[in-house]
């Protein structure tokens, strides 16, 4: 799941305004290049014989996505926990549609990012004033 990650972080915004071609872009990407290794991880860690090793999996990927987001926060002038949020929302997005190529689901999830973006920025704009 590595390469995965690495992809991700590879593709990730690197300004504010490159945030809309990342959400437009890497779903499918991560469906396409990815796809066959997430229905497996999840197969394997929804069994309860490998649960254990699943939580300890998923507690280094919260560390990455932590890391992920403190970096992303200077590129993007937004603060880290709020992007750590969003990325999980965007990543849950990005797997769900890997797993199921449900596209009702995919741009729900991707218009609430939206949505707060735009919040997001609103609100700053009002405390400059």
């Amino acid at each position: 799941m590595a390469k995965a990650k690495d992809h991700i972080i590879a593709k990730a915004p690197t300004s504010f305004e490159d945030i809309e071609r990342f959400l437009n872009e890497m779903p499918y990407l991560t469906a396409k290049l990815h796809g066959k290794k997430y229905r497996f991880m999840y197969q394997v860690y929804s069994s309860p014989k490998y649960r254990e090793q699943g939580k300890e999996f998923f507690k280094g990927v919260n560390v990455h996505y932590k890391e992920y987001a403190n970096e992303l926060s200077n590129k993007l002038g937004i603060p880290a926990d709020y992007i750590q949020g969003m990325t999980y929302i965007f990543v849950r997005a990005c797997v769900h549609y890997a797993l199921f190529e449900d596209e009702e689901y995919l741009n729900l999830q991707l218009n609430a990012i939206r949505s707060s973006l735009k919040a997001y920025i609103k609100d700053k704009k009002e405390e400059r004033k």
